[in-house]
């Protein structure tokens, strides 16, 4: 017999610390039929047919990535966030950028991790382009129709490569949005033997992850909550360094 149980009313939250997860609607997950059968341990039941995490178990997950994140912060280590998902681009854009750290939000490259030497060059002949535009370089040497090609292929690469400008090499951790979508980056994430913090909702598999959040990962709310959380507990750890 199943011991999942229907939730008909929300639950009562004493903690203020789950308090926060429940305003953020963290603990919805997908229907049954989605479910991943290692997400079930971390189900506490079922509201109109969609799954309801356990707020407690996806509090005690969390705090595990939070104290992950502030040793990275006290280390000075550099977070790769990723997440292509409309509901994660602008926070992975925005939280990345105030941490000065690279991210992608639009399409993952093959070889990002594991082939980073073609990625760098790729981004130095962007970054080329676009001097040379803002020069006027461009404008003495080719013509309208040869500088409107090459104003499609600027286009093109920083579409690409705009969070990446400032990554040099491996980074100390990643943070994933939805580990079922970025499934290329997870893969390299791993070949590279690179800490990942994901949020990740209950169509993904959490095995192998060393810092897996269940939480819902197809809510802009939820997704920006977890990731302010991340980035606050990484600058207590960056603060902390300063201060020692």
């Amino acid at each position: 017999m199943s011991a999942e149980v229907s939730v008909t009313t929300e639950p009562q939250i004493l903690d203020p610390k789950l308090e926060g997860l429940l305003r953020a609607g963290v603990h919805f997950g997908y229907a049954r039929t989605r479910r991943h059968p290692r997400m079930r341990s971390f189900i506490a039941g079922v509201k109109s047919n969609i799954e309801i995490l356990h707020l407690q178990k996806v509090h005690d997950q969390l705090q595990r990535a939070l104290e992950f994140a502030e040793t990275l912060g006290r280390e000075g280590g550099v977070i790769l966030w990723v997440g292509t998902k409309p509901v994660a681009t602008s926070p992975i854009a925005r939280i990345a950028t105030e941490l000065g750290h690279p991210f992608v939000n639009k399409r993952w490259l093959g070889g990002t991790l594991t082939n980073n030497k073609n990625i760098r060059e790729r981004v130095a002949h962007w970054q080329d382009l676009v001097f040379k535009q803002k020069s006027g370089e461009l404008a003495t040497k080719y013509t309208k129709q040869e500088q409107l090609m090459i104003q499609r292929e600027i286009d093109r690469l920083d579409t690409s490569f705009n969070g990446l400008v400032a990554f040099t090499g491996t980074p100390q951790a990643m943070f994933i949005v939805d580990t079922k979508e970025e499934g290329n980056a997870l893969h390299e994430a791993r070949l590279k033997k690179i800490s990942v913090i994901a949020l990740l909702n209950t169509d993904c598999d959490p095995a192998g992850i060393q810092y897996a959040i269940p939480g819902n990962d197809n809510a802009a709310r939820s997704v920006e909550f977890v990731m302010e959380e991340i980035k606050e507990a990484y600058l207590r750890g960056k603060q902390n360094k300063v201060q020692e």
